[in-house]
């Protein structure tokens, strides 16, 4: 049993089953809260109805809503608990992409490595039984992890062991666990890295040495955990992949005249992309399994700043000082070709695709921004030029793009049938608009703008963009964010406050909370479970506020370090968060079945703490720290206490 207090991580054993009168179940508790019996009868209609039936409905409501449906009669509960109800409703508020990192990570161990995490929280055979036998059903992330949730919260400390230790000599913070958290690379000098990868007993050994001419820039793992690639200034990239279950080796060497900007991987970590100063940008392609090859080079006549894949990995776009951007393909035998060239009358700032990857948006010095389409013959055509524009943001489904001017006019634009965007409303502020920020499902977004006011729009269902609420007196020069489930949003402001929206049913927001702090608040955040805000501000202290059953936001903990907080982050399903002081510390806190908040590990180094990041599962805090006049070392802590 890895918590400290071995006791303190036995579960609550389950209700009673459904077959069981009320009388023989007068109450219990769920979620820290009594359970009322009340007459069978108030929930007759919902009771008798067959059970596939019931497991429908439940999966139409929200967390907090069985909450409340699991406190009101026992019988209710026991069936809500059997059926894991909750478990899938706790899954269904985290964001997409959390979902996906969850269920990467349980289709990437085995029976074995899963049943060995839960019993370092529980010796219940019974429960890692009754979960291990839904390993292949759809819903076995969501059991899996909220019953891991449930355990950790028991949890009252955490024990950390240092795994391992690699001097370094540089300050740049250039460090980075691969996707399937079994492999670690790190800047080991200003011109060499080395691969490390975690053995059978848990230590990690080095398995590579990827050296440079001169300064190493970036490091990246492709997405499969397979290959690694570094950006020189010396002008090299290179990838590295694995060689055998002891060592990598280079695949290729990709060479430009001057320093590479960058190196990253395609999603399907298939092709890499460089580009440099020298004027040119090259796709590289997987040969087979040790090699890889060039597969085009984009020129441009002046020097290229920008290039990236789109999200499907079969278009790169390149934007260069020469005044203009391109379009490259991949074809069905993998050959890349030039699909459009989009020109400009001066410099551009950057181009970006849509995240369907089927429209590209391109902006520059000469006030123009140009968006262009994906025909279905795979050429690209010009399907809108914004003039005088400031921003231009798409939408998470691209079927919406907003157009900001420098005279805080804002325009919606839809996409319609035939490729074109029109125009569907007007948000009107009286001052430039500093930021555009969508929903994660499309349907709202809020816009803040120098006349102090933040004006929240929503899309009805009938199509048409409504204004929903003005947020006003705001003093922000950060990005408003929504949360995970669409259903509040935080705004941090330089007035010391941070302020917390809720929807309404009707679609209209309305005040939640106000989080005060003595000085600027340069943070705020959701988790990733939607029930906590974090706000960080100049006055030291980082506060955390909980969303209550009744919908009200109340505050749960106020962290501080001697010299203020350098970052912050949370644990994939928002129970757990490490907090980096500028005073050398890195503090990791959880959250307790009570609500409350307390710290569970605190880790201390002598020198500056450049960083602080956690693997792909939660499982690994990875330290950087920069020492004075010493050799730098890089510390691998393992969580015995997993950080979930």
């Amino acid at each position: 049993m890895d918590c400290s207090n071995s006791s303190s991580c036995n579960i609550t054993p389950r209700s009673s089953t459904p077959g069981q009168s009320p009388s023989d179940t007068p109450s219990g508790t769920t979620m820290g809260k009594n359970v009322i019996e009340r007459d069978k009868n108030e929930f007759s209609l919902l009771l008798d109805l067959p059970e596939d039936i019931q497991s429908k409905i439940f999966t139409y409501l929200q967390a907090r809503d069985i909450a409340h449906l699991r406190r009101v009669n026992s019988s209710i509960n026991n069936r809500l608990e059997n059926d894991d109800a909750m478990a899938r409703a706790w899954y269904r508020q985290l964001a997409p992409s959390h979902r996906t990192r969850l269920e990467t990570i349980v289709a990437t161990k085995d029976k074995d490595e899963l049943q060995k995490w839960l019993k370092r929280f529980t010796k219940d055979e019974a429960l890692i039984k009754s979960i291990m036998d839904r390993q292949e059903s759809i819903h076995f992330p969501a059991l899996f992890f909220s019953t891991l949730t449930k355990l950790t919260c028991q949890c009252k400390t955490f024990k950390l062991e240092t795994k391992a230790s690699i001097p370094c000599n540089t300050l740049e913070d250039l460090a980075a666990f691969s996707a399937d958290g079994r492999h670690l690379v790190i800047a080991c000098d200003s011109r060499t890295c080395k691969i490390y990868g975690k053995e059978s007993d848990e230590s990690w050994v080095a398995k590579g040495t990827i050296s440079h001419d001169r300064q190493v820039r970036s490091v990246t793992f492709s997405a499969n955990s397979r290959y690694v690639v570094t950006a020189g200034m010396d002008g090299k990239a290179k990838i590295y992949g694995k060689k055998d279950e002891r060592s990598w080796e280079e695949k290729a060497t990709i060479c430009h005249r001057y320093w590479v900007r960058s190196a990253t991987f395609s999603p399907d970590s298939c092709h890499v992309l460089t580009y440099s100063n020298d004027g040119k940008a090259k796709i590289y392609g997987k040969k087979d399994e040790r090699s890889w090859e060039e597969k085009a080079t984009i020129s441009h006549d002046d020097e290229v700043h920008f290039a990236t894949f789109s999200k499907d990995g079969r278009y790169v776009v390149t934007t260069s000082w020469d005044h203009r951007a391109k379009i490259y393909g991949q074809s069905d035998d993998g050959s890349w070709a030039e699909k459009a060239i989009i020109p400009h009358d001066d410099i551009l700032y950057t181009a970006r695709f849509s995240p369907d990857s089927r429209y590209v948006v391109t902006t520059s010095l000469d006030s123009k921004a140009k968006i262009y389409g994906k025909k279905n013959d795979g050429s690209w055509l010009e399907r809108a030029i914004i003039p005088h524009f400031a921003s231009v943001t798409f939408s998470s489904d691209s079927r919406h793009v907003v157009i900001t001017r420098k005279n805080g006019s804002t325009k919606i634009h839809r996409l319609d049938a035939d490729g074109s965007w029109e125009e569907t409303a007007i948000i009107s502020h009286n001052a430039k608009v500093k930021t555009v920020t969508f929903s994660p499902d499309s349907r709202c977004l809020i816009t803040s703008s120098k006349d102090s006011k933040a004006i929240i729009s929503g899309q009805n269902k009938d199509g048409p963009w409504q204004e929903k609420a003005t947020i006003s007196h705001i003093k922000s020069g950060f990005l408003p964010k929504f949360s995970a489930d669409n259903r509040h949003l935080v705004i941090a402001s330089l007035d010391n406050k941070a302020k917390i929206y809720g929807k309404k049913d009707d679609g209209s927001w309305e005040e939640k909370a106000i989080i005060s702090h003595s000085e600027s608040v340069y943070y705020a955040a959701f988790s990733p479970d939607c029930r906590h805000v974090i706000t960080c501000s100049e006055d030291l202290t980082v506060k955390i506020h909980g969303l209550e059953i009744d919908g009200s936001w109340r505050e749960k903990a106020i962290i501080s370090h001697d010299r203020g907080i350098k970052l912050t982050a949370f644990s994939a399903d928002g129970r757990y968060m490490v907090t980096v002081g500028y005073d050398g510390t890195v503090n990791i806190y959880g959250h307790n079945s009570d609500g409350s908040w307390e710290e569970k590990a605190s880790i201390s180094d002598p020198g500056i703490i450049l960083s602080a990041t956690l693997n792909a599962d939660d499982r690994l805090l990875f330290i950087h720290s920069a020492g004075n006049s010493r050799v730098n070392e890089y510390s691998l802590f393992h969580t015995k206490c997993r950080l979930f």
